[in-house]
């Protein structure tokens, strides 16, 4: 076998390699690392001089989403090959500027990073339909560079690399003009959740970021990973709880955490060099920190997003995958001291306590807020509290409303007035917050709570039993008087 032959076979068996691999790669479509050839001797007698130079060829990629497979690409439609169709990515080929029929095989790249360079302007473009399936017909003869362009949220792009149409067959027998793969990508999730439950304004809460860590293969490795979170202006950061790489705790040294303060309170925690040698591919990773909620502001929400970043170890492109949307609830309660009979009447000077209570019989617990653990009722009769958590809503998730309540206990009444004798209950629930009948905001609940006066000791009624008596038998005598005197005259 002459010196083109074999060169001719070893470029072609390159690409059968390449789009091998695009089956075993983690997260990719093929290897773009170098490929080493077999020796001509073992791949049969094909060489360049068999090629039908007028035949047209065509590239057809089944995308996949899955772990890598051991099981070596054929270049032909394969059964069983295992991963989920995925739709929704992107690829561009481009032919290169090699000439397979005059050109030196042995100047021919083996992997993308030899290519660059040599593109031409022919390229084509098409993305994955529900079967994962995205066919380029027709294609002169040549190199093609094979790039993915887009993909969908949580995809990790896999490498581009080249092919050559025609390869060599399965048997290095003949050649294939039909070049089929099933590259691979694999997907990154990312998750936020939150532990919010009975937290109330200036109580600490936290958030726990999860996300896959994207999957590599020899040669490749992670250069960057880092979590940012966008925080409300109403929230405070309070600190780092846990960095964790799968199931190893990161400790000190292994990652950063800037100053949310002096970055628009934008959080930001890095893997340092230290930390990213801890991460294996696709680790699961996770952080989780703590916040407080300062004031309940315009809004009774406060929701919040983060971002995961992290290098391709296969493109060495950045990707950023955005967490769901999770949402806290916080409100304030107005509570208006009335008199009970005279309308329009406030009273001041009444002191309440405040319970977590399922009802006005079983108070449960004293809650404090900031440094206030009673309120007392100004001259206009009321009080505000900003601001407590929502009793239907809670870690991210809706709750039965019946299930929790507010109970206020008036520990003082205001001067006069007799204090009540059981806790107000008060349902504190998104709807009843909303609600503005009552001429409230709706970020505020308004309870009339209403007292009567003190009663006091009763006076005795006017006059009394003995005078009565004695004016009585003092009509009689007058009366009998005039009697006697009418009678004397007469006679």
């Amino acid at each position: 076998m002459n010196k083109i032959s074999r060169t001719a076979r070893s470029v072609t068996f390159a690409a059968v390699v390449g789009l091998s691999m695009g089956i075993s790669a983690p997260g990719a479509l093929a290897q773009d690392g170098a490929v080493d050839a077999q020796p001509a001797a073992e791949q049969g007698a094909v060489n360049k001089a068999n090629i039908n130079f007028n035949q047209k060829g065509s590239i057809t990629l089944f995308k996949k989403k899955g772990a890598e497979s051991g099981t070596a690409a054929t270049g032909k439609e394969m059964e069983n090959v295992p991963g989920d169709a995925l739709s929704g990515v992107t690829y561009k080929i481009t032919k290169l500027d090699y000439n397979l029929q005059t050109g030196d095989w042995a100047t021919f790249p083996k992997t993308a990073a030899d290519a660059k360079g040599h593109e031409t302007t022919k390229t084509f473009e098409s993305t994955t339909g529900a079967d994962g399936k995205v066919a380029f017909e027709n294609l002169d003869l040549g190199i093609y560079l094979v790039e993915e362009t887009d993909a969908p949220a949580g995809i990790v792009a896999g490498a581009p690399f080249i092919v050559s149409v025609p390869m060599v067959n399965e048997a290095s027998d003949a050649w294939n003009y039909d070049v089929v793969a099933y590259p691979k990508n694999t997907e990154t999730k990312t998750e936020k959740t939150v532990k919010d439950a009975d937290k109330n304004i200036q109580d600490a809460y936290s958030y726990t970021i999860k996300a896959d860590a994207p999957t590599w293969g020899a040669g490749k490795n992670l250069t960057a990973f880092r979590f940012e979170d966008q925080l409300d202006q109403r929230l405070d950061f309070q600190k780092v709880t846990e960095v964790k790489a799968g199931d190893t705790v990161l400790t000190a040294g292994d990652y950063t955490v800037n100053d949310p303060k002096a970055n628009g309170n934008k959080l930001v925690v890095t893997l340092t060099k230290q930390g990213l040698a801890k991460v294996k591919s696709g680790d699961k990773m996770s952080l989780t920190f703590e916040v407080k909620r300062k004031a309940v502001g315009d809004t009774t929400e406060l929701k919040n997003q983060a971002d995961v970043i992290f290098n391709n170890p296969n493109t060495g492109k950045e990707v950023e995958n955005k967490t769901n949307e999770v949402v806290t609830y916080h409100g304030k309660l107005k509570v208006v001291k009335k008199d009970g009979k005279e309308a329009g009447k406030v009273l001041e000077g009444a002191v309440f306590e405040l319970y977590q209570c399922t009802s006005a019989s079983d108070l449960g617990s004293k809650i404090k807020i900031g440094n206030a653990e009673n309120w007392t009722t100004g001259a206009d009769g009321t009080f505000t509290i900003d601001g407590l958590h929502v009793t239907d809503f809670e870690d991210g998730k809706e709750v039965a409303p019946a299930t929790k309540k507010f109970c206020l206990k008036e520990t003082k009444a205001p001067a006069g007035y007799a204090k009540l004798d059981k806790p107000v209950e008060i349902d504190f629930t998104r709807d009843n917050i909303r609600n503005t009948a009552d001429g409230s905001d709706t970020v505020t609940l308004k309870k009339d709570i209403e007292n009567v006066k003190q009663d006091t000791p009763n006076l005795p009624m006017t006059g009394g039993a003995g005078v009565g008596i004695l004016a009585a038998i003092g009509a009689a005598i007058v009366a009998a008087g005039a009697w006697f005197a009418r009678r004397t005259a007469r006679n």
